[in-house]
């Protein structure tokens, strides 16, 4: 019997030689913009958050928002992605890679993976939109490479109301996770038009 248990222990160990994947840029010419949920069984509020930068790690635009209400952790990355989506054609980026840290999700909309009842008015919404804009794309990430967005959708649970929150700044909350994504882009200091905010 002991000798089970030491096995079972020993499955569950990590390997710890896998390398983590940080955030990449994207390549010169193309904006990539990463999104995350955050939501819980237990509680009320989500939160949904989204970072946009360019070849060199800057910061563009990130955007947070508070939700309530909202019925399942997919449909609260649905909602992440469909905001930035939505923000980037308004603000006329032409050349954006969506990535998101839900593989289904991803999935969902590249049509590789059948689309949740529950969801397919979403998706197709923002289906629809990526096809309407031809240079717009999305791809999975993994979650060791989209901390930023998952760390502005944990912020967004902490918001007093509903308000969504565009920044073209680095918040003080944010800067840590953002130069964390930083060394291997080099010693490059200016990720925001303003730097620091």
């Amino acid at each position: 019997m002991e000798r089970k248990e030491e096995e079972k222990m020993e499955v569950k160990k990590p390997t710890g030689n896998r390398p983590r994947l940080k955030w990449k840029p994207p390549p010169q010419g193309l904006i990539k913009c990463n999104t995350d949920g955050a939501w819980h069984k237990d509680h009320q509020y989500q939160g949904i958050g989204w970072v946009s930068r360019d070849h060199t790690g800057r910061l563009l635009w990130a955007g947070a928002k508070r939700l309530q209400g909202v019925g399942s952790p997919i449909e609260t990355e649905a909602l992440a992605l469909r905001w930035a989506v939505q923000t980037m054609v308004r603000f006329g980026y032409k050349h954006v890679l969506f990535e998101t840290d839900s593989l289904v999700l991803a999935k969902m909309i590249t049509g590789k993976e059948e689309t949740w009842p529950k969801l397919k008015p979403l998706i197709q919404e923002i289906s629809h939109t990526l096809s309407a804009n031809r240079g717009y794309k999305i791809e999975y990430s993994t979650r060791d490479s989209n901390k930023t967005a998952d760390r502005i959708a944990k912020e967004a649970l902490s918001f007093m109301n509903y308000v969504p929150k565009l920044y073209s700044i680095v918040p003080q909350w944010l800067k840590v996770v953002i130069e964390a994504d930083m060394p291997s882009l080099g010693s490059n200091i200016d990720v925001g038009p303003n730097s620091y905010g």
